[in-house]
Order: structure tokens, then C-alpha cells, then sequence
């Protein structure tokens, strides 16, 4: 594989850490300079996650919804012309977490406010040219559950419910010539060998997002997933961590920070225990040729992760 094709997300940048001079990641000049710092660090392709929340009625210079876009750059193709300037070419993919939604014991919210929102950005990824919208299958198993503590009489209709936003979501992807991919998280209500049910149940035009530290906290094999899965991988995340999930922590609410932990779960690409190597060999045999992307989450450093990232693609084959 061509390592100099792989994207990075722009994940990389925390937006809900609060720290002192948090409010310069709400500014447009941060962005554009990290632009620069991202193609300087040998990329020239970015993933975006969609997040509603940084409209600010237009103040918000986080270029993570189609609102804040339009209001710095005046259009997606505006926008696109900034990234160019600054070394990045291309927008591979968007990112739509439906946690945000799961805030009260009204399914009906969740399913309304989760559909408009992940329909909106699946549009936006369209207008940006992005080869994909990898969306999380479910908000977390544990913060469902915190709201509908009768869960386990509502799996069954949830899986519905679910089956008919994404199949909705599936047709709209491919009138727009977007793949959508449901993410790997191990989390969420379909996570692990809970997934593979739900993309039965969908339309092959739906994809497989492998995310490498989600199946590593689930104890699965990483190159035995993506051999099983060849045939249905629309996108690869390389994601890094040291935590395995051996005492149930995908049924709390906050599992990327758990309880008896000092940390958080994931760890700069590079700094963990997942085999990478292993990995990009694995995709290199069955010939895999579609999007990979690169993610820092929740990294507290996002320049030296930068250079983490660059120093661990160096060593991988190419």
C-alpha cells in the first residue's frame, strides 16, 4: 500500500477537552495553520467529523458542519479551495457520532434529531467530494441504557428502528456517489459480533469501517476481521490503544474514559499495542485499495501526534 495516500483525521484536535486558550480552536486561523502543519507532516488528505454542535450562530471557526463552512468559505467548493492552499487535497470521508442525541428516555428524539442530522451531513461529505460517511451504528451501549433502563424490551425495536434510518441513509449515500460505512465501535449496540447481524439486515451498497483499536479492546483478531470482511470493507481506521475490555466497560456510559482507568482508551497511532504492520500487510495481500485513514482521537499533543503518526508510516511497507 501506498502510505502517502492515507488520510488523517481531523479528529486530531480535541474540540472537548477544555484547557486554558481553549477558544483558539473555536478560531479559523488554528484550523488554517494546521492545514499547513498537516501537509507538512506528509498528508495531503483530511477526514472531517461532522459535529452540529459548533454552529454558534456562524461565530465558530471549526470547520465541522456544513453551517460553519458555508459561513467562513461561503460553500463546500469555497472551502475546498482554502484546504488546496494550505496543501490539503482532498476531503476522503466524513464521521457522524449519533451520541449527541441520546440525551433523553424519547426514542423518537433520538431517532428524529440522529436522522436529520446524519442526513445533513451526508449531503455536506457529498458537496465536499468525500469518497465516504462512516457513521457509528449507535450511540454507546451503556448511555442507551442510562436513558431506557428497560433496554433489554427494547432491543428489538431499537434494531429496527435502526435497520430503516440506516437503509434510508444507504439510498440517499448512493444517489449522492458516497459510500456509507457503518463504524467498527465496540461500544456501541452493534459492536463486535453484534455488527455483522445489522449489516446482513442492510443493503450491499452499505460498507464495513474496520477500526483497529476498537477491534483490538474487543479481544478480536484485527487481520482474521478484515480477512473475513474482505469483500465489505468501504474504509480503514488506523486507531491505536493499549486497553483490552475484560471487565464489561462497553456497557457504561462513558467507556472511551473508563472508571478504574487514570486515562483515556485510545492512544496516538504508534504509542499502543496494535500491530499496524500486521495490519497494512494483511490489507496489501487481499489487495485492498480504498480509503485508509489515520486516527489520532482524543490525543492531548495534536503536533507531536502529527509526528508520531509520520515517524510510524515511515516504518510501515509501501
Amino acid at each position: 500500500m501506498n502510505t502517502d495516500d492515507f488520510a488523517i483525521s481531523l479528529d486530531l484536535i480535541n474540540r472537548h477537552f477544555q484547557e486554558p486558550n481553549r477558544n483558539r480552536y473555536e478560531s479559523r486561523y488554528f484550523w488554517e495553520e494546521l492545514y499547513t502543519l498537516i501537509a507538512a507532516s506528509g498528508f495531503s488528505r483530511i477526514e472531517i467529523p461532522y459535529e452540529p454542535v459548533w454552529q454558534f450562530g456562524g461565530r465558530s471557526g471549526v470547520p465541522m458542519n456544513r453551517y460553519c463552512i458555508n459561513t467562513k468559505y461561503g460553500s463546500a467548493a469555497g472551502y475546498r479551495e482554502a484546504l488546496a492552499k494550505h496543501g490539503i487535497q482532498r476531503v476522503t470521508g466524513v464521521t457522524f457520532d449519533p451520541n449527541l442525541f441520546m440525551r433523553n428516555d424519547s426514542l423518537d428524539f433520538y431517532f428524529g434529531a440522529s436522522g436529520h442530522f446524519a442526513g445533513e451531513a451526508l449531503d455536506h461529505a457529498a458537496d465536499l467530494g468525500a469518497d465516504y460517511f462512516a457513521i457509528s451504528p449507535s450511540p454507546f451501549h451503556g448511555r442507551v441504557a442510562q436513558y431506557h433502563p428497560d433496554l433489554a424490551d427494547k432491543a428489538a425495536g431499537f434494531a429496527a428502528r435502526t435497520i430503516d434510518l440506516l437503509s434510508g441513509l444507504a439510498a440517499r449515500a448512493q444517489e449522492r456517489g458516497v459510500t456509507l460505512v457503518l463504524r467498527s465501535e465496540f461500544w456501541s449496540m452493534f459492536g463486535g459480533g453484534r455488527l455483522a447481524p445489522l449489516l446482513e439486515a442492510l443493503p450491499a451498497s452499505v460498507k464495513l469501517d474496520v477500526d483497529t483499536a476498537n477491534l483490538f479492546v474487543g479481544g478480536i483478531s484485527a487481520t482474521d476481521f478484515i480477512k473475513a470482511h474482505a469483500a465489505r470493507i468501504g474504509c480503514v481506521h488506523l486507531t491505536d490503544t493499549d486497553f483490552v475490555d475484560t471487565a464489561e466497560i462497553w456497557k457504561t456510559a462513558n467507556p472511551e474514559f473508563p472508571r478504574d482507568r487514570a486515562t483515556q482508551v485510545f492512544r496516538d497511532p504508534g504509542t499502543g499495542s496494535v500491530d499496524f504492520g500486521q495490519i497494512v500487510g494483511q490489507l496489501d495481500k487481499l489487495r485492498y485499495r480504498g480509503p485508509v485513514t489515520v486516527s489520532a482521537r482524543q490525543t492531548r499533543d495534536p503536533f507531536r501526534a502529527l509526528l508520531r503518526i509520520r515517524a510510524l508510516l515511515n516504518q510501515l511497507p509501501n
